[in-house]
């Protein structure tokens, strides 16, 4: 009877940590989604007025009070790096910047989902065709080709 207790006890906290993870996921995501529209603009972090993408993603995980660096390049060296096929909301995408073979990090973004639709992610851009804070379908656009890694930093 007691190993049976146990196993419920095991089952219960396992649940409450992924409700936890979950609630965490789910208000990072609203959170970005508040921003969709603002424009991008260099070295800034004003929330409803402007963001670069690396202030626009401190902006985020910011509000939830996990940790988070004021350039793209910082993210590299906290939370925990994640295989690219365990990526799931809420954590970041780090790419290398536009620079034909670079592999520094210059752009993040933030997943929102990845299920049997693909990854999408929410990211503050400077493309001209798709400029400020917007949604990106990772597959069809020209990031593969500039992933560098995944990081989960709750």
């Amino acid at each position: 009877m007691k190993w049976l207790f146990s196993i419920f006890l095991l089952i219960s906290s396992f649940s409450n940590a992924q409700d936890s993870w979950e609630q965490t996921a789910d208000s990072i995501v609203d959170i970005a989604k508040t921003q969709l529209g603002v424009p991008y603009k260099w070295a800034t972090s004003i929330p409803g007025k402007s963001f670069d993408c690396s202030g626009f993603t401190a902006h985020v995980y910011g509000s939830m009070d996990i940790t988070k660096c004021r350039s793209s390049k910082g993210y590299a060296s906290i939370g925990e790096k994640i295989d690219f096929s365990q990526a799931r909301k809420g954590d970041c995408l780090l790419f290398a910047g536009t620079s034909p073979g670079s592999k520094t990090v210059g752009h993040i973004g933030i997943v929102i989902e990845n299920n049997e639709n693909g990854l999408k992610f929410i990211h503050c851009s400077s493309s001209k065709r798709h400029f400020g804070v917007v949604i990106t379908d990772y597959a069809t656009s020209g990031y593969p080709k500039r992933f560098l890694e995944v990081r989960r930093l709750f």
